[in-house]
């Protein structure tokens, strides 16, 4: 039996008594209690950078060997044993962790496999529901070993939920002063019992300051900043708790640090040395620590209880394995999922179907005769390069010989990325709003470059998470204010996907009917979207992540092994069809990608020449390719991107780009010097002379 996350939000009971197979170097316990923590709540909720699914969660646990009868606990970290964090003895910054319930399957199961190396016996008597607690114990241990001895210490401690009260407990047993701080009424009524038995004050706030010792055990970055301003001039600030993803934290508080002259420790997982005291003092504290469980409840029950574990607002919740009287009824009430099925998922919509059946292949004839004419005119065979190629193209997509550039338009299509928060960018994600302001302000590359070649410039807002003033240049066309984390979950619905494609679509059939358009160019702007390119051309073309993956916006060495390992995570959990555009938009897409799809294939429909800019409009240009493998005839390459990613698309399309300067910008830029090309293209096409016009003998050049 085990309870499989399969996806956000979304857990399975599977109550078949399902037994992991033997693996050398591994021993199978039975569990016995898995302690529910509050981020297993945020993966069933929100993912995790480290969780791979579908995964058994669950990392506190308490198990037993059925062969020998030794108890454990766990420590979740499954160190590789030789890099220098593991020789240095701080293995849970192993360069390689893995952590059970995150990378593997963790204690939410009546068995778990577990590496030898991470096991942690427990020879004493103890109720397995309070060895559970050892975990949290353990990395409150770690972020202790970080601190100078002073003789006495006054400590101040910023949430009071477990892990606080754990903290004070811990700083009890030292015989430290303890002041905890808590926000909910309700919490510190439940925790007054053990406060007050171990004398530690717990309150809403305090006047007290100058603290010796402040560590942050929740995730508010007022706490944080709280912290700060209570400590002491050479005060310790434990960094324990994450904060919350996105929150800023004044410059003038940062300054405290430097005036004060304060020691800040991060701490991160404990090691297994901290696992083996946080046992041992699970064991002294039994009777504190039962004041501790909020309830005792059934492996069917968990899901109910997430929501409030998530809230912060409950104390512990544990899951109970050990009553096997039980396991009958756990089958009886085995949860049935329901998957809905989902009609049209690889289907357009009427609306894009009738503009897909308007792409036509082009003119072979027509191809022909251009290729003569442009042969034929004053110089060597193919000395004009690249230049005679567009012409010739051009000339077959106006079904003309004399092809013209009346009006160049550009559209920088603008969204926002879940995938940010999984830190695959250099840039935090609010730059995405900043710099569509910037645009519309005339103040980016691409309002010069538009306004040095006379292309008319909007910028579509496609999932922004931000709202702007009505402008000239802008185009509301909001799916949604960025899309979800493809990570963890698909980056957006199947009719947010359809409805991005016909937005796209749509804003250029509204500007083609005023006044049609010869050529067009499409950029874009979002903080995050190159890892959303990557994926989509990863899946395409079936290179790995590692071979196609660039840097982005600059991310250091470091960064770009993280986009790699999260590309990797979110096509190992969707595992989406590489030839269908639409499932790759939905899985790991973006509103922007959707936008540009959309208008690349209204411009095709509409006989108009589509210059592609980077990395990011080229994975958009391969999706409506996907959809519609003819729109590849209207596709112009703008220019070779420094992200290599875009060779492997282009190769699909059977492209090539047109210019190389190293450019790594996207907004555009690159489509637009291209554009000036194929006008200069179109103008050799139509005014140069050809050798019987201008009386040159051929056989002369």
């Amino acid at each position: 039996m085990d309870l499989l996350l399969k996806s956000c939000g979304e857990i399975e009971f599977r109550s078949e008594l399902l037994t992991p197979g033997a693996k050398e170097g591994h021993t199978l316990l039975r569990v016995l209690a898995c302690a529910v923590c509050r981020t297993d709540a945020k993966m069933w909720r929100q993912g995790h950078r480290d969780l791979k699914l579908p995964r058994v969660l669950g990392h506190e646990i308490a198990g037993v060997d059925e062969t020998t009868g030794t108890l454990y606990t766990v420590w979740p970290g499954q160190a590789c044993g030789h890099c220098a964090y593991c020789l240095g003895g701080r293995e849970n910054l192993c360069e390689e962790m893995k952590i059970i319930g995150f990378h593997d399957d963790g204690g939410f199961a009546t068995h778990v496999l577990v590496p030898d190396e991470s096991l942690v016996p427990v020879d004493e008597k103890i109720d397995p529901l309070c060895l559970t607690f050892s975990e949290p114990v353990a990395c409150v241990i770690n972020a202790m070993s970080f601190l100078q001895p002073l003789e006495k210490i006054r400590a101040v401690i910023y949430g009071g939920g477990v892990l606080g009260v754990l903290a004070a407990l811990l700083f009890r047993e030292k015989g430290w002063q303890v002041t905890v701080i808590e926000q909910s009424q309700e919490k510190i009524a439940r925790l007054t019992e053990v406060c007050l038995q171990n004398d530690i004050v717990i309150c809403k706030d305090t006047v007290d300051a100058d603290f010796d010792l402040a560590i942050n055990c929740c995730d508010s970055h007022i706490a944080f900043s709280l912290c700060v301003t209570k400590l002491r001039k050479g005060g310790q600030l434990l960094f324990f708790s994450g904060l919350a993803k996105n929150e800023e934290i004044d410059t003038n508080l940062l300054n405290l640090i430097h005036y004060k002259e304060l020691e800040i420790y991060g701490s991160y997982g404990p090691r297994r040395e901290h696992m083996v005291a946080g046992a041992a003092f699970c064991l002294r504290q039994q009777r504190n620590i039962s004041l501790l469980i909020e309830s005792v409840i059934e492996p069917r029950q968990i899901e109910s209880i997430l929501p409030a574990v998530l809230s912060g607002k409950c104390l512990k919740y544990i899951v109970d394995f050990r009553d096997g009287a039980n396991q009958k009824e756990y089958k009886k009430a085995e949860k049935e999922v329901q998957h809905s099925d989902v009609t049209n998922d690889t289907e357009l919509s009427s609306t894009l179907l009738t503009v897909v059946n308007k792409i036509s292949y082009l003119s072979e004839e027509v191809k022909n005769k251009a290729q003569k004419k442009v042969d034929l005119k004053t110089k060597p065979l193919g000395a004009l390069g690249r230049l005679e190629e567009l012409a010739v193209q051009m000339s077959c997509i106006q079904n003309s010989l004399n092809p013209q550039t009346k009006c160049k338009r550009m559209f920088v299509f603008a969204g926002d990325h879940g995938v940010v928060e999984e830190g695959v960018s250099a840039f935090p994600a609010k730059v995405t709003v900043q710099m569509v302001e910037n645009f519309l302000d005339g103040g980016a590359a691409i309002n010069s470059f538009c306004s040095q070649y006379g292309i008319g410039l909007n910028v579509v807002d496609m999932g922004v998470n931000g709202e702007f003033l009505d402008h000239p240049l802008l185009e509301k066309r909001k799916v949604a204010p960025g899309t979800e984390n493809f990570a963890i979950k698909e980056a957006m619905t199947v009719q947010q996907s359809i409805q991005a494609i016909e937005e796209g679509a749509a804003v250029f059939l509204a500007k083609n009917r005023i006044e049609s358009c010869d050529v067009v160019g499409v950029g874009e702007m979002g903080i995050g979207n190159t890892s959303s390119a990557t994926a989509i051309i990863c899946a395409a073309t079936g290179l790995s992540p590692e071979q196609v993956a660039g840097r982005g916006t600059g991310v250091d060495d470091r960064g770009l092994d993280r986009k790699i390992e999260v590309i990797q995570k979110a096509l190992d959990l969707h595992n989406p069809d590489g030839s269908d555009g639409l499932e790759l938009l939905r899985t790991v897409g973006g509103y922007e990608l959707g936008g540009i799809c959309g208008t690349v294939l209204a411009a095709a429909s509409e006989g108009c020449c589509v210059v592609l800019d980077g990395i990011i409009s080229t994975a958009a240009g391969l999706l409506a390719y996907l959809i519609c493998p003819a729109v590849k005839q209207y596709l112009v390459a703008g220019h070779k991107s420094v992200e290599v990613g875009q060779k492997a698309a282009l190769a699909i399309m059977g492209l090539d780009p047109v210019l190389d300067l190293d450019f790594r910008l996207g907004e555009g830029t690159g489509a637009a010097i291209t554009m000036n090309l194929v006008e200069l293209s179109c103008k050799m096409m139509r005014d140069m002379a050809s050798f019987e016009e201008a009386g040159v003998d051929s056989g002369s050049i």
